[in-house]
């Protein structure tokens, strides 16, 4: 069956059975609409508040809502985030009560979607899942979820209902985003960590945005260049570069050869004690091929700026840095985040505060406070039963599977495609636009075609909706729960009322998994329930955890004990175990001369998401391409982006900010998706993570109309 896009939906025709189960809602709804007509004027007020969900930084919200209707979102003062909104938080409104969500249950049949009831369209799920296990096994299904469910305890109980099933294989976006960063500090000195800002006087900015990423915190970020240093390492010259001390214009995909660089300055200029540092010789001698020259030469940055860094770094303690997915979307990204996180213990960062309290993983309560090596998953006991299975992925990334406990998502295309490692023959995305967000778009876009079942559960009609079988309509995180809220104290309703015929994310899986005929293992009748339930640790977490050896000292949560510079977990998986630093695996050439960067955020959109909120679009209505003016391109033109992969077209915004021996695009669009111009084989070989911010490409200009 093709599952071309489609767009075109048949209403549900009503039948008399029908009528009748409907019919004392239908009596509730005139008792309450006589009401709401004998006291118009007067409509009921209430405010309530929560947790905005749209980005990591989960701002403090109060709600106004009227009727059931939510029609003002303010900033909440007694929050962590004292009362910040962004324009994410104040669209709000329009995406609860936008008429672009799905209404309900759809079913494709033929080349059109067609409205059924929550009933039939579990049971069809439920159905073919049977029919799946029964010719495939368990594993054959998969589940991937989205941006939304990012640090959400949703995740754990989809893993439960995988487990119950029998597969092995759920993804989150963990498989191109951030878990690259924590794997990489955590096999350095144990876990992940973050910078401390109001404590470091020079602030790195390395590879990330904070003022598009993190926005309740820019300030505190900016104003390093008032009371501090503040430097940021970045290809383009960004609004917090240009408030920087100094800014480095970073060739793309170099950061690891400039890491090198500076840990070769530092550690011939103050060479430390090597006490708490395991391969430190081996680290010199790595560090030694990449004299100030060289770095200039590869960067791009003058030796001038890299010896006032270096300078900095030795004199303006303490220092943090702060990185981000500009470090991590390499073919050499781990190493990369290995080598700076490298420079931060040889510059100081661990003095003067006990490393075990920040990075160790078994350190009391430490998993409730920051990300540990790690993830302490529990779920309500009793557990599912073990599966022997291995995740997609655990092959060729055994280390993302130790480190992540779930299948590399980016490599599902070919499960599905070759029958790599095994067949996968049904994949939900919860939350998930997968075939516009995940990299080699061409390869996701075949997989779909051949997948006995693809499930969607989304607030909206993506495009990845449009080529499933199934669509279910899932609420907004404002209609679900509060899931930041204390597992003692969860709510049992949103900040405004559910709308429509959607479901909150936890009822949809709940009542898959009764029609699965799995209900045994979800006998809750509500999420506070569930998240109030006696929990267990899952034991294959315990097996996996790299703890440090009961020989070694215990400053920190790596198997020697010490900043592990060579890594002997890296070691013992076959895998480089010093920092190393190599080229792109796309080399630019005649053919394709320019660095091709995609990914970076842009403030009006995160990811695929807020494509329906009319307000966002008024701030940025279509994608847009960033090019150096050295490359005579006219601004505002419309030009081919050309790349090994595939071709798009876009905007150029001509601008002197980017560095000029590339391009940079956003994520996330539909219309001009980048992700169809990135290989779908050039990976991280520890990872598996994608290199989406070093392709090659050319520009070809579009002749005008």
């Amino acid at each position: 069956m093709s599952r071309e896009p489609v767009n075109h939906v048949v209403r549900r025709k009503w039948t008399r059975r029908d009528f009748f189960k409907a019919a004392p809602l239908a009596a509730v709804g005139v008792g309450v609409g006589g009401l709401a007509l004998s006291g118009r004027g007067t409509p009921t007020t209430e405010r309530t508040t929560g947790t905005c969900r749209f980005c990591l930084m989960r701002c403090g919200i109060e709600c106004v809502v009227e009727d059931g209707r939510l029609v003002k979102v303010e900033g909440s003062l007694t929050s962590k985030t004292r009362g910040f909104v962004c324009e994410h938080g104040f669209a709000l409104r329009e995406l609860v009560h936008s008429n672009d969500r799905v209404q309900h249950p759809l079913i494709r049949r033929g080349d059109s979607f067609h409205e059924v009831s929550w009933e039939e369209a579990l049971q069809h799920i439920a159905q073919k899942l049977t029919l799946v296990k029964t010719q495939h096994g368990a594993r054959a299904l998969a589940i991937q979820t989205g941006w939304p469910f990012v640090r959400h305890p949703m995740v754990n109980f989809l893993h439960r209902f995988a487990r119950a099933y029998g597969s092995p294989n759920v993804a989150t976006v963990s498989s191109l985003c951030e878990a690259s960063l924590r794997m990489g500090q955590a096999l350095t000195v144990g876990s992940k960590y973050s910078a401390e800002l109001r404590r470091t006087k020079t602030l790195l900015v390395w590879g990330a945005n904070p003022s598009v990423t993190a926005p309740p915190f820019a300030h505190l970020v900016a104003d390093k260049a008032r009371t501090g240093n503040l430097v940021v390492i970045d290809p383009v010259r960004t609004t917090l570069a240009k408030e920087a001390t100094l800014h480095l214009h970073v060739r793309p995909g170099t950061d690891g050869a400039l890491a090198l660089g500076l840990i070769h300055q530092v550690l011939t200029r103050r060479p430390p004690s090597g006490e708490k540092l395991h391969g430190l010789a081996e680290l010199t001698a790595l560090a030694a091929e990449y004299p100030l020259e060289r770095v200039e030469q590869l960067t791009s940055v003058p030796r001038e700026k890299l010896e006032r860094l270096v300078k900095m770094l030795l004199e303006e303690a303490p220092i943090g840095i702060w990185q981000g997915l500009g470090v991590e979307h390499h073919t050499s990204g781990v190493q990369t985040v290995r080598a700076i996180t490298s420079l931060e213990v040889l510059c100081g960062r661990f003095e003067g505060v006990d490393p075990r309290s920040l990075v160790t993983p078994n350190a009391p309560d430490f998993h409730e406070q920051m990300l540990p090596a790690l993830y302490r998953m529990r779920t309500p006991k009793p557990a599912p039963p073990p599966i022997s299975e291995q995740a997609v992925g655990h092959e060729r990334f055994p280390l993302f599977d130790r480190y992540n406990r779930e299948a590399q998502g980016e490599l599902l295309a070919e499960a599905i495609l070759r029958d790599a490692p095994y067949p996968v023959r049904a994949l939900i995305l919860w939350g998930s636009n997968a075939l516009i967000t995940s990299s080699g778009t061409q390869a996701m876009e075949a997989a779909a075609e051949k997948l006995d079942l693809l499930v969607t559960v989304d607030p909206f009609f993506s495009a990845s909706a449009q080529r499933s079988d199934v669509v279910l309509p899932a609420c907004t995180f404002a209609e679900s729960p509060d899931v930041d809220a204390d597992e003692t104290s969860v709510a049992a309703k949103g900040l405004v009322p559910v709308q429509g015929s959607s479901k909150p994310d936890f009822t949809i899986l709940t009542e898959l998994a009764r029609a699965c005929g799995l209900g045994e293992w979800f006998p809750w009748n509500s999420f506070a329930v569930a998240m109030r339930a006696p929990r267990v640790e899952w034991m294959r977490d315990e097996a996996m955890q790299p703890k440090p050896r009961a020989d070694a000292r215990t400053d920190f949560g790596t198997p020697t004990g010490k900043a592990e510079f060579f890594s002997t977990v890296l070691e013992e998986a076959g895998l480089e175990p010093l920092p190393v630093w190599s080229e792109p695996v796309e080399r630019t050439s005649v053919e394709f001369p320019l660095r091709l960067v995609t990914g970076p955020r842009a403030r009006a959109r995160i990811n695929s998401q807020f494509a329906q909120s009319p307000s966002i679009r008024a701030r940025m209505g279509e994608a847009e391409l960033l090019v150096h003016p050295r490359l005579g391109i006219v601004d505002g033109s419309m030009v081919d982006v050309v790349s090994p992969h595939g071709r798009i077209s876009i905007r150029a915004v001509v601008t002197e900010d980017v560095h000029p021996e590339c391009v940079v695009m956003p994520a996330g669009w539909a219309e001009a998706n980048p992700n169809l111009l990135i290989s779908n084989s050039a990976r991280d070989p520890i990872s598996g993570f994608p290199a989406l911010r070093s392709g090659v490409c050319r520009l070809e200009v579009r002749p005008s109309p």
